[in-house]
């Protein structure tokens, strides 16, 4: 099993995670963990590095962020890039439920199918 870290901008990772459970039922394994844009960046990392070191599992981790190029994802990558864990930012709901279906394979893989998932997700009719 992989672990699955969310790094989003408050309340959007737990929100997320909530709607993920309400569509299967069931609880998800996943940490989540909200940067305030008031806070302060080194104690954010600091976090993410425990975070992530304690998320670690049989197949490593993979993190998901919410928009690329912002605080959250920079920070995440920056500590990620610490473990060699993959970061995959654009978080939507689908690439959440892609990935805990399939949270049985290592995170290069797992990071993979988040992209899949993510681009699925974006339909135009």
């Amino acid at each position: 099993m992989t672990g699955i870290v969310l790094v989003t901008h408050n309340g959007l990772g737990e929100a997320i995670r909530h709607e993920a459970e309400h569509i299967l039922g069931r609880a998800v394994n996943l940490t989540t963990v909200a940067v305030s844009y008031r806070a302060d960046p080194e104690s954010s990392l600091d976090e993410l590095r425990a975070v992530m070191a304690a998320s670690a599992d049989v197949g490593g981790t993979v993190v998901l962020t919410d928009l690329p190029g912002a605080t959250p994802h920079n920070l995440a990558s920056r500590a990620a890039v610490e473990h060699g864990i993959p970061v995959v930012s654009g978080l939507n709901l689908p690439m959440l439920l892609k990935v805990i279906n399939h949270v049985d394979e290592p995170a290069d893989k797992l990071a993979g199918h988040a992209c899949e998932g993510g681009q699925q997700g974006v339909v135009r009719k």
